[in-house]
């Protein structure tokens, strides 16, 4: 399936105002969840996903076609204007606030129907993630999906801070390849 996000950077790339209205239109309720999940509530994710529209509007220039999918780029840009929001506001999401008790909050047990509603990349991702070892795994979706910067992980785990940067930098290469 062509990448009809690429394209439609590509276009806003050069100033084309309609193909960036086209793009706003079909990638924002994505990208939507991503902030409400980021950011729980409504007039936050707003104000999120408008702030990495404009980013995305002044950086489309900056999104190489090789290097991942443009949907994915653009989540990364939402995802880090929701961080730098929560940061902006001194606080955290509120599942960083609940006691920790380990990976098990994330099911990795997929139904048919919510398989048909995952975008490719993710699937990929669950695939990829599934093949990295426990603890590499932990802490990746615990830095990325849930925003813990590493010295956060190291006080959770009750690891040292260069086990925890070393468990993601590794998990990360490992990742790379997979999801290529």
């Amino acid at each position: 399936m062509e990448d009809i996000y690429a394209e439609l950077l590509h276009k806003t790339a050069m100033g084309d105002q309609l193909a960036f209205k086209k793009l706003y239109e079909q990638a924002s309720p994505k990208l939507m969840s991503v902030c409400l999940r980021l950011m729980k509530t409504e007039a936050l994710a707003e104000d999120v996903l408008q702030e990495g529209f404009i980013k995305i509007w002044d950086k489309a220039d900056t999104y190489t076609p090789g290097k991942g999918k443009a949907m994915t780029w653009m989540s990364t840009v939402i995802r880090n204007k929701g961080l730098d929001k929560l940061r902006s506001l001194k606080t955290k999401p509120s599942e960083t606030e609940i006691e920790y008790e380990g990976i098990e909050f994330a099911s990795t047990e997929l139904k048919p129907d919510d398989l048909e509603d995952m975008s490719q990349d993710i699937q990929g991702l669950m695939v990829c993630l599934n093949k990295l070892k426990p603890d590499q795994k932990e802490c990746i979706l615990l830095s990325y999906y849930y925003g813990h910067t590493h010295q956060e992980l190291a006080d959770k785990l009750g690891k040292p801070l260069g086990t925890i940067k070393a468990w993601i930098r590794r998990g990360l290469e490992d990742l790379r390849p997979c999801m290529n």
